[in-house]
């Protein structure tokens, strides 16, 4: 290593075109994202690495221990440099023009590959997809779309195109990434405004991982999907939308809804909070804190800002003078915390939690380590709903199951026998137009609601959360998310095949709640 000055004003241009003059005359940065000697975000603030031997070293940080860390990288793989001594201003120039010079490069295959995103993704929303994969495999990229539920392959095509698909969309088409498209790491981003508006979607976010074989990108398409605005719409009984009416009526508490990743929890919020505000006629502040917002809301919407933790945005959300506080997800800890704060501070607060049922919803809650008190004081955890979306099958080429029984595993069968649900069972058929192919529809909320009183949570604390799951259904008429599949299954909208696979054997009641289906 060579030191050829140590004062900062030797290289300092006063200008990005200054620096761009000096980068080409240096070639390229090998620290830069996707050069060989590629640094951290924050570590590129401090040096960069030309291609011709000089690196350049902010003035204040020249003993910083990263610095002399990446130094020492260097000295070990035998790579002559020469230090020069700079502002973080030009360092920072120097990326940029790097950026630049590589823009302009790759425009070409950058639009090429954009335009090919933006014709993918308005395909993907012609179908109503709800997301897209990219899964970049050896030789081969494979693009799939989740429709009602269910991934369908939709595009092959050579891995070198879909690495270039992924990079274009990551580096060129989001407004929140965080850096360039990095293959060998997870990153999250979201497309940008003008192209979600373009293809007439509400948003849409990314988020990627590395496979053994190469990328996986993923991406959420969100609707604002004004087809399904009532609870009867989504798929819930008599006896839920009647739950839920009553939890719009309490005047404070902690109301969850719960099930896994893409159940329709987010989808069942906004009908809720829209119904909550026409009920209270506009008098009431509906405050919402949701990273990123997922749909239209009567309410005030407020994203997560940059760097905020949930539990900062909640503990300032309480500040705003809200009567309604929903919040897009509890994650950990310090959000359940601050959620069951809201309830305890007098307000009303929604939010969504994933777990399998809805008595597990408080196990899970004592686990993270929220106050068993709090969790089992019915007054303050007034409710809990559990759903899960099954796909719809199409009226017009649906096959009764009596005539393929061979398609279905002994087990399923006897499970129908069992509930002498044969012959009003259908099954996915072959596809026909009405359903673009596919034999399904759309989808349908199977789901359970429990509102919580002091005998249920005096059995959940006394005997645990399998004999509070009992009472509720034997003494509270609760209906599990299993029977609520069962009802569905006998009018002939669900093949039984999707519901095993989403909501579980069909005699799991019988298993874990000891009860015959004819009860």
């Amino acid at each position: 290593m060579t030191i050829l000055t140590e004062k900062p004003d030797v290289i300092e241009p006063d200008s990005d075109e200054s620096a761009a003059v000096l980068l080409t005359s240096h070639q390229t940065l090998l620290t830069a994202p996707g050069g060989p000697f590629e640094l951290k975000p924050e570590l590129r603030q401090l040096c960069a690495l030309t291609s011709d031997g000089i690196l350049y070293v902010s003035a204040q940080h020249q003993t910083d221990a990263y610095v002399m860390a990446f130094e020492d990288q260097l000295e070990h793989e035998n790579h002559h440099f020469e230090v020069k001594v700079c502002s973080m201003s030009t360092i920072k120039a120097l990326y940029r023009a790097n950026d630049d010079a590589n823009g302009k490069a790759l425009s070409a295959t950058e639009t090429k590959r954009q335009a090919q995103v933006v014709q993918l993704l308005g395909e993907a929303h012609r179908r109503n997809a709800s997301d897209v994969h990219f899964v970049v495999g050896h030789d081969i990229t494979r693009i799939f779309f989740r429709i009602h539920g269910l991934l369908w392959e939709a595009e092959q095509h050579q891995s070198q195109v879909g690495m270039e698909l992924c990079s274009s969309l990551y580096n060129s088409m989001c407004d929140v990434a965080k850096d360039h498209y990095q293959p060998q790491v997870s990153q999250d981003a979201r497309v940008k405004r003008a192209y979600v508006d373009q293809l007439g979607l509400f948003g849409a976010r990314v988020a990627t991982r590395p496979l053994v074989d190469g990328p996986l990108m993923v991406l959420r398409l969100l609707y604002d999907d004004k087809t399904k605005m009532t609870l009867s719409d989504l798929g819930f009984l008599t006896q839920q939308i009647d739950a839920f009416s009553r939890i719009r009526s309490l005047p404070y508490g902690v109301n969850l809804i719960t099930g896994p990743t893409g159940s329709g929890k987010s989808k069942s919020l906004q009908v809720n909070l829209n119904l909550l505000h026409e009920e209270c006629g506009g008098t009431k502040h509906i405050l919402t804190m949701e990273d990123p917002p997922e749909y239209p809301l009567l309410a005030n919407q407020s994203p997560l800002g940059a760097g905020e933790t949930w539990n900062d945005g909640i503990t300032n959300s309480m500040r705003l003078d809200p009567d309604i506080l929903m919040y897009g997800e509890i994650r950990d800890l310090a959000s359940a915390q601050a959620a069951f704060r809201g309830g305890m501070t007098g307000h009303l607060v929604l939010t969504t939690l994933h777990t399998n049922n809805a008595v597990a919803a408080l196990q899970r809650l004592i686990d993270m380590g929220v106050d068993r008190h709090l969790v089992t004081d019915p007054a303050l955890m007034t409710s809990v709903v559990n759903q899960s979306l099954l796909p719809v099958l199409c009226s017009h080429c649906r096959v009764p199951a009596r005539e393929h029984l061979g398609q279905l595993n002994s087990a399923l069968v006897q499970h129908l026998r069992d509930l002498e649900a044969i012959d009003e069972t259908y099954l996915k058929g072959p596809g026909c137009p009405h359903c673009k192919g596919l034999g399904i529809t759309g989808r349908t909320v199977v789901a359970e609601t429990l509102l919580t009183d002091l005998e249920f949570m005096r059995v959940f604390n006394g005997q645990g959360a399998s004999a509070a799951r009992r009472h509720w259904v034997k003494e509270m008429g609760g209906i599990t998310k299993t029977a609520h599949t069962i009802i569905k299954l006998k009018q002939g909208l669900v093949d039984p095949r999707h519901a095993e696979m989403t909501v579980g054997p069909l005699d799991f009641d019988r298993q874990i709640l000891e009860l015959a289906h004819a009860e």
